[in-house]
């Protein structure tokens, strides 16, 4: 019987490898596509900018190349944060649904069965997964890490492992579920009142980053269309020596602006990251925040 066990369990697993090697072949996809489309926008830029005596063109045409590389990376990473959130969310309901059913008098894998034909979310597929595994005489201890490893969420790993010290512990699984459902609802609280009690401080680093924004395009638009026109009137009258205004005359206008713009594109990625980290505790996160603020940025020193 633990040969036949251990056969199904190799063929439940190599079942499973073609999902994992299709989402690899996607991966890899993306990553090609994003390559060479940023590529493709950096050189267009970079011989764009041969026909114009600013810098702007290169710039932009770099900004925005680096962007269309990480955009699709965003755009995953914000659909597999969405998947972890449903997941995590739902988990409590799924304690809940094992703990009706083994209150109704089914042991815990008939428990599991039942639960996986409710609609949670996306927690659904993979229970129907977990389900299968069982159903093919997988040791539930297996069944269990093969879960935890698909959903991918620090609480469902947490879930598995005081599911399997319930079941390993025996007793009465019913209030060992209920423990267990607890602890998970006041995880999951805890987590709620973190990201509210976080959540001004992001406000702050958009807040913080518009002001300098603002600031920036006040000395372009008006303190330093003001240095071009004193400029081009020293110019006109033939020099500026021997004036008070003669300082003035040999500052780069346009390289000031330049550093304006790169230091909004620093504070960009920083504070980018940084509200990814607070809000989400990941700075893979916070691109979303980078990209935002970066688009903000160009269109500040560009367009208005």
């Amino acid at each position: 019987m633990q040969k036949i066990n251990r056969k199904q369990s190799e063929v439940v697993s190599d079942d499973l490898v073609p999902k994992k090697s299709i989402l690899k072949n996607k991966f890899v996809k993306t990553a090609i596509l994003s390559l060479v489309a940023s590529i493709t926008v950096i050189s267009i830029s970079l011989a764009s900018s041969q026909f114009s005596e600013g810098t702007t063109i290169r710039d932009v045409g770099f900004i925005f190349g680096i962007m269309v590389g990480i955009v699709p990376f965003t755009l995953h990473q914000l659909k597999e944060v969405q998947r972890r959130d449903s997941i995590d969310r739902n988990m409590p309901v799924f304690l809940l649904g094992l703990l009706s059913s083994v209150q109704s008098g089914a042991n815990i894998i008939r428990a599991i069965e039942l639960t996986a034909d409710r609609n949670l979310g996306s927690l659904t597929p993979e229970l129907k997964n977990l389900r299968a595994n069982l159903s093919w005489g997988i040791p539930i201890e297996d069944a269990f890490e093969n879960f935890a490893k698909r959903t991918g969420t620090k609480v469902a790993r947490r879930v598995t492992t005081l599911l399997e010290m319930a079941i390993k512990i025996g007793g009465d699984i019913g209030e060992n579920l209920d423990m267990i459902q607890k602890h998970v609802s006041e995880m999951q609280n805890i987590e709620k009142s973190r990201k509210s009690a976080l959540s001004p401080y992001t406000y702050t680093i958009y807040i913080s980053f518009f002001v300098f924004l603002a600031v920036s395009v006040l000395l372009v638009s008006s303190f330093f269309t003001e240095i071009v026109k004193v400029q081009d009137s020293l110019i006109a009258k033939g020099g500026a020596k021997g004036t008070m205004f003669s300082s003035l005359a040999d500052m780069n206008v346009k390289a000031m602006q330049s550093a304006l713009f790169n230091m909004a594109i620093i504070e960009a990625l920083f504070g980018g990251l940084a509200a990814g980290k607070i809000g989400a505790g990941s700075y893979v996160a916070g691109t979303k925040h980078v990209v935002i603020m970066v688009i903000a940025a160009v269109i500040a020193f560009n367009i208005i």
